[in-house]
């Protein structure tokens, strides 16, 4: 049955592989996996989510990502969500709004695989008049650059214990073209699918200690492919501190704070491992906060415990 499982995680990664522009990255990619991967969705519980990332720190027009989800735990073996992104750069805006659905296949009592679908919509507009401009005067390649917007639709799988997940995703499976022309001027715009895979476990070394080792890898084209290495302790389930790595000269720290019932609040700091590049060097911050409600469903952040009136409840969930 596993064998199965991990087969057709890796023949929708090959079936969904193609050639991507570059999306925005969490440091709290663990906690916000349902961007990636529609499959995620319910996985947390239910759960209202903000992720607010600031990059470049003291440099003016620099990168602002707002992530915010809205998830339903699983009822009759399903979840549904809501989620929106605003991602700022300069002169340009991106937001992403989007409806998810998950379906979970049990496989045992602590083995289940999560089918996710997302469906929304995108939209890209450019503010041309924040351009330094030399001259006045009329220029027709900028009157040939437009907003856009365009549908999206993404699909997702993760397979998933009590304390481990792999899966793969892609955000949205469109292959989508703009042209606009304007007094013989044609501009083009092009969005092709991202393949997110994610992987972790837990190891448990008592009932108040655990480490999850945690991977996310982006495959595009005509950029170059991104992973981010993730090592993280929690104590109690209480209180998470964490180190990544990534391979495009960045390092991270982060703390996530879950000693409270209804509220998980965490900080992420990112720096630049590279001496030798000074825009680089700008730091990058991530606040990272999730408002829970009671009930709550089994995630890759759960540590195993042996309890069978917990597996039992988990089940039912």
């Amino acid at each position: 049955m596993l064998r199965g499982v991990l087969t057709a995680i890796m023949y929708l990664a090959v079936c969904l592989l193609g050639q991507a522009q570059e999306q925005p990255n969490m440091l709290f990619f663990q906690d916000n996996m349902l961007f990636y991967n529609p499959a995620f969705t319910g996985t947390y519980g239910q759960m209202a989510s903000f992720n607010n990332r600031t990059q470049w720190a003291g440099i003016s027009e620099a990168p602002v990502l707002q992530s915010f989800a809205y998830n339903r735990d699983f009822r009759n073996k399903a979840a549904w969500g809501l989620s929106f992104q605003n991602d700022q750069i300069f002169i340009e805006q991106r937001g992403t709004i989007a409806a998810d659905y998950n379906y979970r296949l049990e496989l045992g009592s602590t083995h289940r695989l999560y089918l996710g679908i997302k469906a929304g919509g995108y939209f890209t507009s450019i503010d041309k008049t924040k351009l330094f401009r030399l001259t006045n005067t009329p220029n027709n390649a900028l009157d040939a650059v437009r907003n856009y917007s365009n549908p999206l639709l993404g699909l997702g799988i993760n397979y998933q214990t009590n304390n481990f997940h792999l899966a793969a995703g892609v955000p949205n499976i469109l292959n989508s073209k703009r042209y606009k022309e304007s007094e013989g001027l044609l501009t083009t715009a092009t969005d092709r699918p991202n393949l997110y895979l994610s992987s972790s476990f837990t190891v448990a070394f008592s009932e108040s200690l655990s480490l999850t080792p945690a991977l996310l890898y982006r495959s595009i084209s005509d950029a170059p492919n991104f992973l981010n290495l993730q090592l993280s302790l929690t104590f109690k389930e209480k209180m998470l501190v964490g180190i990544s790595k990534m391979n495009n000269d960045y390092m991270g720290a982060m703390f996530l704070f879950k000693g409270m019932s209804f509220i998980d609040i965490g900080y992420a700091y990112e720096f630049s491992s590279n001496r030798n590049n000074r825009v680089l060097r700008a730091n990058n911050h991530e606040l990272f906060a999730r408002i829970k409600w009671a009930s709550k469903s089994p995630t890759q952040r759960v540590t195993p415990k042996k309890n069978s009136k917990e597996t039992k409840e988990i089940k039912e969930n």
